[in-house]
């Protein structure tokens, strides 16, 4: 009357099934708390395997009632520095380098295309999907933060999907 059997095979695909959603639910939100500061998806978008440099994308939060700054962006696997994307009066993109950024209390920046950007320059090895990288955040008041930007294979549609991130 009771297969024994059966009924770990059903408990096997159970917990593979919550396994997977688990996985995939958490790892959309890809959110990463730092005392009072969040930061929501870091990632790298690749479009190639050929690519000498990259560009990191986040948005930080800061939940409380004093302003801290970001001052460097470290690295084992690049040479990163903060940059700001800007285009001049006569139509032409350039990049500049930022010393710091404001994160204003109880407020929000967002490090997306064609904006404020981590720039990764003379790669030491050629980016790979799913194999996430060690970027250390460095603030003024928090300190130094080591956390995992996703490298995601994207095209220009997905890019601009990440906009809000």
């Amino acid at each position: 009357m009771f297969n024994l059997d059966i009924m770990w095979k059903f408990l096997l695909i159970s917990i593979s099934a919550f396994a997977f959603l688990i996985h995939h639910s958490t790892s959309n939100a890809h959110e990463i708390e730092l005392g009072n500061l969040t930061i929501k998806h870091p990632m790298i978008p690749i479009f190639g395997s050929k690519m000498k440099t990259a560009a990191g994308y986040f948005t930080i939060v800061n939940k409380t009632n004093e302003a801290d700054e970001l001052i460097m962006v470290k690295t084992n696997f690049a040479n990163a520095m903060i940059h700001k994307s800007k285009i001049d009066n006569n139509g032409l993109a350039t990049m500049e380098h930022v010393e710091k950024v404001l994160i204003p209390s109880n407020s929000s920046v967002a490090f997306e295309q064609e904006s404020l950007h981590i720039m990764f320059t003379a790669l030491k090895e050629p980016l790979e999907e799913y194999m996430d990288q060690k970027v250390t955040l460095v603030f003024k008041k928090l300190g130094s933060k080591e956390i995992e930007f996703q490298v995601e294979k994207v095209s220009s549609k997905t890019m601009n999907s990440h906009k809000d991130h």
